[in-house]
């Protein structure tokens, strides 16, 4: 028995022999409940988390099984632990009141309070300016930007749950045309094409920039190229893509052959160099942190204090943590673009000495 126990053991045994019958009495009925409740009550793999709460609630005169919150919350606190032997011992005292028959009593706040369920971060209500703060372009950014724009029209637009979302397969997306009268030379325009993800109608918006349909058909298309065709093709394919401006033509029909129907899944797990993981979605905890860095971008200025598109008229202020970086801090895209530029010269320079090598030949 540890000092702390010992402490307690002796502090009953003053207050029973220089104590009142009154307290005497009390001291003997709980030590009569706590010999009464067994050591091996909450099973096997708790009994001793289990036999210290017995012990603390004997020698504080406090009831064992069922137990209060009150000796639930002064046993946690007067023998303090580390936050994985703090849960251990709740878990223990519940398996126990529950292997009795017991609901345990827990505390709406502090180290015995129930664990808050996880929630889907708060987002912005409309998702046009999150869609256009995904980079479209570049290597491998713009691959995880269309990813991104994709999952935002899933939670956001279409307000699906991420477990929900992650576990989509090519079958639940329909594309075609919305007027079943008219036929594929009738169509000139895509606003006339509807994209339906879940059974619900994907959005659509003016700006091709913060079109949901848009970016759905983003997706898909490079999709099908990363997963059909490789990475090195998805790659050359969003090194020349351009990215959509106010003026840029909607995109609401998929590119034929449509690849991306083998895909095992639309949201792929992707590390950081671009490579697909074919059978292995995105985890919720993976969604969660892109849409916050989703959201995040969103909320900043795309180029000299200009607002994101979207929200024109809304001044911007930067918080208090990316002041510190001063105004001259560049934004994302310019680095991302930068990078760019780096990655077409180091092309360009390996072809040249790959030239001038066979010339030697």
């Amino acid at each position: 028995m540890n000092t702390t126990s010992a402490e307690y053991w002796t502090c009953a045994g003053q207050r029973s022999d220089a104590g009142t019958a009154e307290s005497s009495s009390t001291a003997q009925d709980s030590t009569s409940i706590g010999a009464t409740v067994p050591y091996a009550a909450a099973g096997p793999g708790y009994a001793g988390e289990w036999a210290l709460f017995c012990d603390y609630t004997t020698a504080t005169c406090q009831p064992t099984l069922p137990t209060t919150v009150a000796a639930l919350t002064g046993f946690l606190t007067t023998l303090p632990a580390r936050p994985a032997t703090v849960a251990r011992r709740v878990r223990a005292i519940a398996a126990a009141h529950r292997r009795a028959g017991h609901l345990l009593q827990r505390p709406d706040i502090g180290p015995a309070a129930p664990p808050i369920p996880p929630q889907q971060l708060p987002l912005l209500a409309d998702p046009g300016p999150m869609i256009a703060a995904c980079p479209t372009r570049g290597w491998p950014h713009g691959l995880h930007g269309r990813r991104d724009a994709f999952l935002t029209v899933l939670t956001t637009s279409l307000a699906l749950p991420y477990p929900v979302a992650r576990t989509l397969t090519p079958t639940a997306i329909v594309t075609g045309i919305a007027d079943e009268s008219l036929t594929d030379c009738d169509v000139d325009d895509d606003t006339d094409c509807l994209v339906a993800i879940a059974g619900q109608t994907v959005a659509q918006d003016v700006d091709p920039r913060e079109c949901p349909a848009c970016a759905v058909v983003r997706w898909l298309d490079i999709l099908g190229t990363l997963d059909g065709l490789g990475r090195g093709s998805a790659r050359m394919d969003l090194v020349t893509a351009h990215a959509p401006t106010a003026d840029t033509p909607h995109t609401h029909r998929p590119k034929s052959p449509h690849r991306w129907r083998d895909a095992a899944t639309l949201l792929p797990a992707i590390d950081q160099h671009g490579w697909l993981d074919d059978y292995r979605p995105i985890t919720t905890r993976t969604m969660r942190t892109r849409m916050a860095r989703t959201s995040d971008r969103a909320a900043q200025p795309v180029s000299e204090g200009e607002p994101p598109p979207g929200t024109a008229g809304v001044p911007f202020t930067a918080p208090a943590a990316r002041q510190s970086f001063g105004p001259t801090a560049p934004a994302l895209d310019e680095v991302l673009t930068v990078l760019d530029g780096v990655a077409d010269d180091v092309d360009a320079l390996n072809a040249r000495i790959q030239a001038l090598l066979n010339a030697d030949h």
